[in-house]
């Protein structure tokens, strides 16, 4: 199945996916690696931000719904990007301050993120790990509903909590047989992806 529309088609894709153990340079720390050198993403403006709480929500969803290192992060992640994606999110974990409930909810992306390497380095228990991670600090449930964090569900970030469902249901259906640990540049692992709303 062939992958959605890119959310920031105007911004390359990486050469590889990083997979720790598979040969590649390492995307920050080799001189040949994709982002040795790279520029740090600029600031987000979040002194801008309301103070009350649904205002501060509605915002945040509004920047990011055009905000392009986060279309980014979400097309790497998508694309099978996942070292890079979560890279790409941790920039806006620690942007938002790492405890706060917009924090838990792009840690909890992170750990999706995560998983997703697991998967190519072929490691059940560390997908295990990060997916009951990710479920916890994105506050999904057994019955597969995307809950509250102190406030802020996945809507805060723009996401589409319907695609954020998908991606843990594919996420769960993988099986060790079938986990693709290829040497292959780049690979998919998920049909499902995350989608920002409306």
């Amino acid at each position: 199945m062939p992958a959605p529309p890119r959310d920031a088609p105007d911004i390359p894709l990486p050469p590889y996916s990083y997979v720790p153990g598979h040969g590649l340079p390492h995307p920050v720390t080799d001189p040949r690696g994709h982002l040795f050198n790279a520029p740090k993403p600029a600031p987000l403006p979040l002194d801008q931000l309301p103070t009350d709480p649904t205002l501060r929500r509605q915002a945040i969803a509004a920047l990011f719904a055009t905000h392009p290192d986060w279309l980014y992060a979400l097309d790497l992640f998508n694309e099978g990007y996942a070292w890079e994606a979560h890279e790409a999110w941790e920039h806006f974990w620690h942007e938002f301050g790492r405890t706060t409930p917009e924090a838990r909810l792009v840690q909890g992306l992170i750990h999706l993120a995560a998983a997703c390497v697991k998967i190519r380095e072929g490691k059940p228990a560390g997908v295990a790990t990060h997916m009951q991670r990710a479920r916890e600090l994105l506050c999904v449930g057994e019955a597969a509903s995307v809950g509250d964090s102190g406030g802020a569900g996945v809507g805060t970030l723009g996401l589409e909590p319907a695609s954020l469902i998908a991606v843990l249901a594919a996420l769960d259906r993988y099986r060790p047989e079938c986990w693709h640990t290829s040497k292959c540049p780049v690979v998919r692992v998920l049909s499902a992806t995350l989608r920002m709303a409306g």
